[in-house]
């Protein structure tokens, strides 16, 4: 199923994180948000403040693009409460995301984590890498 314009996208908590880290992540980011619907969570957006304050990365993250990020979660952004119960990864904190998915009615989930890409999918949800979403074009 190649990507259109309005997909409905999970983008995981370390892909987000890798986008105000790297320039070439953020590049990616760029490409995805403005042309889709950006799904997360209340919990994803605690976690994903939670890790941007962690010590290791103080002085690493770009503001711009800190600035560019959220901007974008604001505009082309959808939050959605997660009702459902999955069990179903390796990684049991990952099964939040698979919710997200259901729940939001997400078309793809674009991570880089193994024990999601794993699964390649998740009910109507396409699992991929980011790399591999931008190829899909």
């Amino acid at each position: 199923m190649p990507p259109r314009a309005s997909h409905r996208l999970v983008v995981d908590t370390n892909v987000l994180i890798s986008s105000l880290i790297s320039v070439n992540m953020m590049e990616v980011m760029r490409r995805i948000v403005g042309r889709h619907v950006l799904i997360y969570s209340p919990e994803q957006l605690t976690e994903f403040m939670q890790v941007i304050t962690r010590p290791k990365l103080k002085g690493r993250i770009l503001g711009k693009h800190m600035e560019e990020l959220i901007s974008s979660l604001a505009v082309n952004g959808e939050v959605v409460t997660v009702r459902s119960v999955v069990e179903l990864c390796r990684d049991p904190d990952d099964d939040h995301f698979l919710a997200l998915c259901k729940d939001g009615k997400a078309d793809f989930l674009i991570t880089g984590d193994k024990d999601l890409l794993v699964l390649k999918t998740f009910m109507k949800t396409r699992i991929i890498d980011p790399a591999e979403f931008l190829q899909l074009r």
